[in-house]
């Protein structure tokens, strides 16, 4: 009985800590069914279906405070316990893909430190992606977003202009898989931002960028989009309980990251 009420109010905690995560206190709604796992800076929605995660989502309040310093080193990554599909890191081995983070090592590491960015490996933060997409188009996006181009080098983004932050990553799934694992691989890749101004207004904006190798990483800003453009593409409604945002695309705020 007593591990019975202990594993009710572990279940109990981690719900109010991924409640705390989400833009209103609302889960993203996801076109199936997912296992949410909570970790001390972020949040992931896992479809054990697709052994991939549909989405991923990050808060900074008060624009991070101080950047810190993490080196990547020694950050290993590992196969999520809380997960059926326990997915391995050595799964991606030879396959042609990287282990592609939706919320990324570098921003987790700036705002939260060491302990918070090396919750980032987890498997079930991983999609597969192709390593020019993922050190290319897209990490002008999040450098854009989150401020981080890479450990030990910190540039203001939008995050670190904001009283509140909420940042959703996901990917776009198709028919494709990794051969021999089942896992699904990306069609496309979606970024969402929600944020409160330091003056108390709301403002969001989208990213929709297809999961080609070939995409100049100058042009991550031509595929700003909406809320609703990412729930019309991947199923996932990243706030569910404000349809006034979904046609938001505040993209002028974002501003392109310094060389």
């Amino acid at each position: 009985m007593k591990a019975l009420r202990l594993a009710i109010l572990l279940l109990a905690t981690f719900a109010l800590q991924a409640a705390d995560l989400f833009f209103g206190g609302q889960a993203p709604r996801a076109p199936k069914p997912v296992t949410v796992v909570t970790y001390m800076a972020y949040a992931v929605g896992y479809s054990e279906a697709d052994k991939a995660p549909l989405w991923s989502v990050y808060r900074v309040d008060g624009g991070g405070g101080e950047p810190r310093e993490v080196a990547r080193k020694a950050m290993p990554f590992f196969a999520e316990p809380l997960t059926q599909a326990a997915v391995s890191p050595r799964d991606y081995t030879g396959t042609g893909y990287s282990r592609g983070h939706l919320t990324p090592f570098a921003a987790i590491a700036y705002a939260f430190g060491r302990e918070a960015a090396r919750e980032t490996f987890s498997m079930a933060n991983m999609v597969p992606q192709l390593q020019a997409h993922n050190g290319g188009i897209w990490a002008r996006l999040e450098e854009a977003v989150s401020g981080a181009r890479a450990a030990g080098t910190f540039r203001p983004g939008l995050t670190a202009r904001t009283a509140h932050i909420w940042v959703y990553t996901g990917p776009v799934l198709a028919d494709q898989t990794l051969a021999d694992t089942g896992i699904a691989v990306p069609s496309a890749l979606w970024k969402a931002a929600i944020w409160i101004t330091p003056a108390g207004e709301t403002h969001a904006c989208a990213w929709l960028i297809p999961h080609e190798a070939g995409l100049p990483a100058a042009a991550w800003p031509r595929y700003a989009t909406t809320l609703k453009a990412v729930r019309e593409r991947a199923g996932v409604d990243v706030a569910p309980d404000r349809p006034d945002l979904e046609g938001r695309c505040d993209a002028a705020e974002v501003e392109a990251p310094q060389p």
